[in-house]
């Protein structure tokens, strides 16, 4: 039997990781899973008269961190919000290995082809890097253009 008693779901602060965080409070509810919401900053440490500016980019993530959870979050559910800075998939995963995480939830951004081989993808290297269980999300609207260009009926000449 699985137990999921610590889920991860990271975001971006984009409107595409609300379908991960919509997977993951549902899992969480339906566990009683204690949930993570993990965004990482990708801000530069700055030199010795930097380090300020790079203080106060965090904090400044912070607080749009906890508006997006104002806005998108069910006042209910019990969320621990979490801000690191560095590589995402290498924070995604030592997030993950520190906290003994049961599943990660992560959304895709539906980047395809060149875009995809130029700016790479988070998820696919926490997948691979990670021991952990990933679930990834396709969002919403991605979903409704796939179903759209994918005319199954069309194909499977059924009209």
């Amino acid at each position: 039997m699985i137990f999921l008693k610590k889920i991860l779901v990271t975001t971006d602060l984009s409107p595409f990781s609300l379908a991960a965080l919509e997977y993951a409070v549902s899992f969480g509810m339906l566990y009683t899973s204690k949930l993570y919401l993990l965004h990482v900053h990708e801000g530069k440490e700055g030199h010795h008269g930097k380090e300020a500016s790079a203080d106060q980019s965090v904090h400044d993530v912070r607080v749009a961190l906890d508006e997006f959870i104002r806005m998108n979050v069910p006042s209910q559910t019990r969320l621990v919000a979490v801000v690191r800075r560095g590589s995402p998939a290498e924070e995604i995963k030592r997030f993950a290995q520190e906290e003994g995480i049961d599943l990660i939830v992560m959304a895709t951004h539906g980047r395809t082809g060149v875009r995809h081989m130029v700016m790479g993808s988070v998820v696919e290297r926490v997948v691979r890097l990670c021991s952990v269980p990933v679930l990834t999300v396709k969002p919403h609207p991605f979903r409704e253009i796939m179903i759209q260009n994918e005319d199954v009926e069309r194909d499977l000449h059924l009209r």
